[in-house]
């Protein structure tokens, strides 16, 4: 089994949206209500940049975020989880992005694109992944670092089995290309 379907498995149960705080409900909002006019062209929607004005992010996490996006939405290999703005389940692959973003934080842009992998191929990622480093950056900027949730869940008097499993991917240094 590759290490993506090890880890798309691994995120089959669903958090709930609702237990999302600061960064992770900044982004997951963002990106759901990005994706609505594409499911509904003709309907007036919430311009999505305005959580991003109100959380003190600049315009250049505005414009990385939707290059990011449109180059996942142009080169995806699969169809992606993303689900509207009530629902309170968390998508599958809102999940794989604050991951992503999380460590990107961290300085583990290696482990990011292979996650990212799971939704491009290699020079689809190759792409992404300096608009995801510049989201990434702007967050921890403006104050907005995305939490581990494994560290999380073992924080004392934090009640077991709140979180979602999820991978801890390492970069195989034999797979990386020379140039």
């Amino acid at each position: 089994m590759s290490s993506m379907q090890s880890h798309r498995r691994s995120l089959s149960g669903r958090e709930r949206f609702q237990d999302l705080r600061g960064a992770e409900a900044l982004v997951v909002s963002v990106l759901r209500l990005w994706a609505e006019p594409l499911r509904e062209p003709d309907r007036r929607h919430p311009h999505w940049q305005d959580g991003m004005t109100e959380a003190g992010l600049s315009n250049d996490a505005a414009v990385a975020f939707d290059t990011l996006m449109r180059i996942v939405l142009a080169a995806t290999t699969r169809p992606l989880d993303l689900h509207r703005p009530p629902c309170p389940a968390l998508g599958t692959d809102e999940a794989l992005l604050l991951d992503m973003l999380r460590l990107a934080q961290q300085g583990q842009h290696g482990e990011a694109g292979l996650l990212m992998n799971d939704w491009l191929p290699l020079t689809g990622v190759r792409m992404a992944m300096a608009p995801l480093c510049v989201l990434a950056s702007a967050l921890a900027r403006a104050g907005l670092a995305l939490p581990d949730p494994a560290a999380e869940s073992r924080l004392p008097g934090r009640p077991a089995g709140v979180h979602m499993d999820r991978p801890r991917p390492t970069a195989d240094r034999g797979a990386t290309l020379l140039h």
